[in-house]
C-alpha cells in the first residue's frame, strides 16, 4: 500500500509500506522515506485512507498543524531530544516507532540493548476538544510505572527515567511479543504472574489510586450505564435495530453486575489493555508493558482483550483459563469463578465501550474517528454476547 508525505522534498512524496499498516504505527513510512534519503518524523496523520501524513523532514519545512497532543508540533522535538540525550548514550540513529493522538514512541539503540520513549497523552497533559468533554480515564503511565516498579519489583517495566509534568518515560526493551510465542507454559506463567500482582493489591484500593488507577470499580460501570447505552458519538453509528436493544441490554448487564459483585472476588489492579501483544517476554519471563489503561477495577475484566481465539489461539486454551483462576480459589469455589468469567466477558466489553466514549473528546482527526470505530466494534460485541 501507498503513503503520502506531506513535508517531505519532493512536496507529497509517495511511499511504499506493508499492506495493512496500521495509521499509529509510523515506523514503516519513517524506513520508506530513509530509503529515499530523507530523514524525518511524523508530526501527525491527516488521514488513513488514504493513509497521509505531515511529516517533519531535513528536507524541507514541515506543514503546521492544529492537532491535541504537543508532539504534532516541529519545536517539541527541540525539548524531548536534549531530555533523552541527558538519560541515555545512544549508539546509532533513533527511530520513530508509534505516533498517534494518544503517545509517541521513540526507539534509541545502546550499548545495552533498545531504549524506548514513551510520551502520552494524560488529562494533566491534553486540553479536551470542548468544556463539557467526559473525564480522560488513563492513569499517568510514566508515574504508575515508578511507582509500581518501587513497590513491586520485577512485575512491571521498570522507567529509566521519567519527566511527571510532561509525561514522558524511557524504558529498556522488554522482549518479544507473548502473542508470537508457541510453548504453552510461558502462557501459563503469564497469566499466574498477573494475577499474582492483581491479587497483591486486594486488599489496597486506596494506593492503586494513589498510583494514578482511574476508579473503575463495577459500582462506576453501573453508574455510566445509562450514558455509555443512550445517546452518544458511538451508540449513533449502530443500525436503528441494533440501537434498540440497547435498553432491554441495560438492563441485563445491571443484573450482571449485581452477580459479579455478589461472587466476592475483589476489585484490584486492572491493565485494561491486556492483549498478547502487550505482554512481553525476555529469557522466558512475560511481562506486560503499555499500562496507559491500569485502573482499579475487577480483575476478570483482563481476560476480555487477553482472549483472542482466532489470533492468538493460546490464549484461549483451556490450561491458560485454569492457571488464571485457580489463583482466585480463595475468593470463591471453582464453580462460582467460571461463572464470574462468564459475566465479566459481558461487562469487559462494556468496560471497553466506556473507554472508547470517553476519548473522542480529547482527539482529533483520525485518532478521533479510531476510537469511535473501536467503540462500535465493542458494542456490537456486547450485542453478539447476548445472541449466543
Amino acid at each position: 500500500m501507498r503513503a503520502t508525505a506531506v513535508g517531505a522534498r519532493p512536496s507529497n512524496l509517495e511511499l511504499e509500506v506493508p499492506d495493512g499498516t496500521w495509521f499509529p504505527d509510523v515506523e514503516p513510512t519513517i524506513l520508506a522515506l530513509r530509503d529515499q534519503g530523507v530523514e524525518g518524523v511524523v508530526l501527525t496523520c491527516l488521514s488513513d485512507e488514504p493513509l497521509t501524513y505531515v511529516v517533519m523532514a531535513d528536507s524541507g519545512e514541515a506543514p503546521s498543524t492544529s492537532d491535541l497532543p504537543a508532539w504534532t508540533k516541529p519545536e517539541w522535538y527541540d525539548e524531548a531530544l536534549p531530555w533523552i540525550a541527558e538519560h541515555l548514550e545512544a549508539t546509532g540513529p533513533w527511530t520513530q516507532v508509534r505516533s498517534w493522538g494518544l503517545s509517541n514512541v521513540l526507539r534509541f539503540p545502546t550499548a545495552d540493548g533498545d531504549v524506548y520513549f514513551k510520551a502520552i497523552a494524560h488529562s494533566t497533559t491534553i486540553t479536551p476538544t470542548r468544556p463539557d468533554a467526559l473525564p480522560m480515564l488513563f492513569a499517568h503511565e510514566p508515574l504508575f510505572l515508578q511507582r509500581m516498579s518501587i513497590d513491586r519489583p520485577g512485575e512491571v517495566p521498570a522507567p529509566i527515567a521519567i519527566d511527571e509534568k510532561r509525561a514522558w518515560m524511557l524504558l529498556p526493551d522488554a522482549g518479544s511479543p507473548l502473542a508470537d510465542e508457541t510453548d504453552i507454559d510461558v502462557w501459563i506463567d503469564a497469566v499466574r504472574r498477573h494475577a499474582r500482582l492483581q491479587r497483591s493489591y486486594a486488599d489496597q484500593p486506596g494506593r492503586l489510586l494513589e498510583f494514578s488507577c482511574a476508579d473503575r470499580r463495577l459500582a462506576v460501570l453501573d453508574a455510566e450505564l445509562d450514558r455509555l447505552l443512550g445517546p452518544n458519538s458511538i451508540t449513533e453509528r449502530l443500525e436503528p435495530a441494533d440501537r434498540d436493544q440497547l435498553p432491554d441490554r441495560g438492563k441485563q448487564l445491571r443484573e450482571a453486575i449485581i452477580e459479579l459483585t455478589a461472587i466476592g472476588v475483589p476489585e484490584t489492579l486492572l491493565h485494561g489493555d491486556l492483549h498478547p501483544r502487550n505482554v512481553a517476554v525476555r529469557n522466558g519471563i512475560p511481562l506486560a508493558f503499555d499500562w496507559t489503561d491500569a485502573a482499579l477495577a475487577h480483575p476478570f475484566l483482563d481476560l476480555v482483550t487477553f482472549v483472542e481465539e482466532t489470533r492468538s489461539k493460546l490464549s484461549a486454551d483451556p490450561r491458560v483459563l485454569d492457571a488464571y483462576l485457580s489463583e482466585w480459589e480463595e475468593y470463591a469455589s471453582p464453580a462460582d469463578l467460571r461463572r464470574a468469567l462468564e459475566l465479566a466477558e459481558e461487562l469487559g466489553a462494556l468496560y471497553q465501550i466506556m473507554t472508547y466514549v470517553h476519548l473522542p473528546d480529547h482527539l482529533a482527526g483520525p485518532s478521533k474517528e479510531s476510537m469511535v470505530r473501536g467503540g462500535v466494534w465493542w458494542l456490537r460485541k456486547l450485542l453478539a454476547v447476548q445472541d449466543r
